[in-house]
């Protein structure tokens, strides 16, 4: 129950910019699939699930370093801190899912997108695991200040560096047809699993040893 009264917590934070955000999520695949049509909607619900995980993210995490005694009086409630770190993760896997829900709804109303297929879901939940799971214990142990830039580079360089690493010839994944989606989608989202439980581990241990005075 602590966790989830968190992740309301992080919502209400960021709930005056959700609405832009989701006309983000909705204008991102259309557009890109408009520059880049060899990847139809794929290339767009990728940058759509990075800026929406990420901005979100940092500017809960930009809130939280300007009001840094905010933390610190809810470690003296009954909130722990290995809470306050694991809902982290749940709100960035949350706003996840919903962009997987709205790409899956647009592709019904906009063939041309694509098919958005439980490979594609397990694939961008990898990338999602990663990117999160590499920046936050980055930034737990270095504050928000010091890793904001990461932010930046990301943002700016994945509409860049995406096209390019699809455009890469002998970046294929045709060999995968020959085996089960479900199949291939669990050892994903399983490999995804694994990275996410280390990392949000690796944020306990950091975070439970930071001064909050």
């Amino acid at each position: 129950m602590m966790v989830f009264a968190l992740l309301k917590k992080d919502f209400l934070i960021v709930k005056k910019y959700v609405l832009i955000m989701l006309l983000l999520v909705i204008l991102i695949p259309p557009v890109m699939r408009w520059r880049t049509p060899e990847f139809t909607g794929v290339l767009g619900f990728i940058l759509s699930v990075i800026f929406s995980v990420f901005m979100l993210l940092q500017y809960v995490s930009l809130k939280e370093y300007q009001f840094p005694k905010a933390a610190a009086l809810l470690c003296a409630t009954p909130f722990s801190r290995k809470a306050m770190v694991l809902s982290k993760y749940i709100f960035c896997m949350a706003v996840y899912v919903i962009c997987c829900i709205v790409f899956k709804l647009e592709t019904l109303m906009i063939p041309e997108l694509g098919t958005a297929d439980i490979k594609l879901f397990a694939l961008m939940f990898l990338v999602t695991a990663g990117f999160i799971g590499l920046y936050l214990p980055v930034q737990y142990q270095l504050g928000y200040e010091k890793t904001k830039i990461a932010f930046m580079v990301v943002i700016m360089a994945s509409p860049i560096i995406l096209p390019l690493l699809l455009r890469m010839e002998g970046f294929h994944l045709d060999f995968l047809s020959m085996v089960s989606p479900y199949v291939i989608s669990g050892g994903i989202v399983l490999l995804g699993a694994v990275f996410l439980s280390v990392s949000a581990f690796l944020s306990m241990r950091i975070y439970a040893k930071a001064d909050l005075a």
